[in-house]
């Protein structure tokens, strides 16, 4: 784009000074006299051009020395921009309208020899109505950039430059630049993709060792708490139900969901095929609901649902239920009334609303153990944010990592954010895709 500009640029300085100089270069530049031959246009039927006379020598400012000027010449300092060479190295050409009874028009092809004096006139023609439609004293005449000036008694001065070198420099340069461009851009991109892969092959390597263990230790601590409760089942068999035996078995039973948990987790991570069906999720999230009302009671918690009727959503339903199922489990866990507040009971409230093709699912719960602002650090795996009051919750730290595969594998996304660090919301977005 700078070419063209620069071109267009030093093209319209030569018109200025061709234009200024009654259709040529000064004669300081040119060294010597030139000379219009006079023709004139008539015929309805087209231009029938004949000579009126042979020739008619226009007057030239005389050759001033650069020394001896005094600033009334008739010339602009961006003419000394360009070399002694300039005027026999420029194609122009130029034509005069002047406006007698014949309308004549006056033609100088002296500079060019590839347009003749009769193109040169239908050339300057066609400029000037397209002048008087658009009124643009200046523009492109195929290769030829034109310039139009008027004189107080009506005459029109119209001059062609030659700009089919300056176009072809400009397009080349372009060319080469974008050439040049795209290689950079491939250089770069292939230099991107081959040192990323080295970069980042040992985190890959370390990921995939991570859920390989995952997956391993899930299998292998299915079998060992199996045999517990099964051992805990005899023990209580023979000498009856005891505080240590029941410990035990609530301890089996939380580590049973955590491997379950675990495998989940894996299962999503390996991009577990979805069964997917469309369903009614209205339906769905009342239903996974219901059960947590007498949870909330048992709690002292105040539990209240919007949930929009008939909303569809095309997706794996088991999926869907598992993970509105372990946000109302999280939020029944760490409901509670913040301090310093006057509420009676912890709230919970859930609503399900459709806008456009998307569903948007919110579980809101008070708290005391958060801060205020992005809370998304809760869907990293194991993340806790006080290890203390987790451990008597029975939080692994692995359900909000399961809520957001399984809003990912359904191209949605999820977020947490604490308004004021006393409650905490965590927004679903789902695309139902109807």
């Amino acid at each position: 784009m700078a070419d063209f500009v620069s071109m267009n640029k030093n093209v319209d300085t030569l018109l200025d000074i061709i234009m200024e100089n009654n259709g040529q270069f000064p004669e300081f530049f040119m060294g010597r006299r030139v000379e219009y031959e006079n023709y004139s246009v008539r015929g309805e039927n087209g231009p029938e051009l004949y000579y009126e006379r042979e020739k008619e020598y226009m007057t030239l400012p005389p050759n001033i020395p650069e020394g001896e000027r005094d600033g009334t010449e008739q010339y602009n300092k961006k003419e000394w921009d360009f070399s002694n060479e300039t005027p026999y190295e420029t194609r122009f050409f130029s034509v005069k309208y002047v406006p007698d009874e014949n309308g004549q028009y006056l033609a100088y092809t002296g500079r060019i020899a590839s347009v003749s004096k009769t193109d040169a006139i239908l050339y300057a023609r066609a400029v000037l109505d397209k002048y008087q439609k658009l009124s643009k004293s200046r523009g492109y005449y195929e290769n030829y950039r034109y310039g139009i000036k008027m004189d107080e008694d009506g005459g029109i001065l119209v001059v062609f430059v030659d700009a089919t070198k300056e176009k072809n420099n400009a397009v080349n340069v372009l060319r080469f630049s974008l050439i040049m461009s795209a290689i950079g851009l491939l250089g770069v991109f292939l230099l991107v993709n081959i040192f990323s892969k080295k970069v980042f092959k040992p985190v890959e390597e370390s990921y995939k060792k991570q859920k390989r263990f995952i997956t391993d230790a899930s299998h292998e601590l299915k079998t060992p708490i199996s045999i517990i409760s099964a051992n805990i089942e005899v023990l209580e068999m023979e000498n009856e139900e005891s505080k240590w035996t029941a410990s035990v078995k609530n301890q089996v039973n939380r580590m049973s969901g955590l491997v379950e948990q675990m495998v989940t987790l894996s299962r999503m991570d390996e991009s577990d095929k979805l069964t997917m069906s469309r369903f009614d999720l209205s339906e769905a999230v009342k239903d996974t609901a219901e059960g947590y009302f007498a949870v909330a009671q048992q709690n002292n918690q105040k539990f209240t649902t919007e949930i929009e009727d008939e909303i569809a959503l095309n997706g794996d339903e088991a999926k869907i239920r598992q993970m509105v199922g372990l946000l109302l489990d999280n939020a029944v866990k760490y409901a509670c009334v913040p301090e310093g507040e006057d509420l009676e009971k912890a709230e919970i409230r859930l609503s399900l609303k459709k806008k456009g093709r998307k569903a948007y699912l919110k579980l809101y719960n008070t708290t005391d153990q958060v801060e205020a602002g992005n809370q998304d650090i809760l869907f990293e795996r194991f993340y806790r944010p006080d290890a203390s009051r987790n451990s008597k919750k029975g939080g692994s730290g692995i359900g909000l990592s399961i809520v957001k595969s399984i809003v990912e594998a359904h191209k949605g996304k999820i977020t947490a954010f604490s308004k004021d660090g006393k409650s905490i919301q965590f927004s679903a977005e789902l695309p139902i895709h109807s």
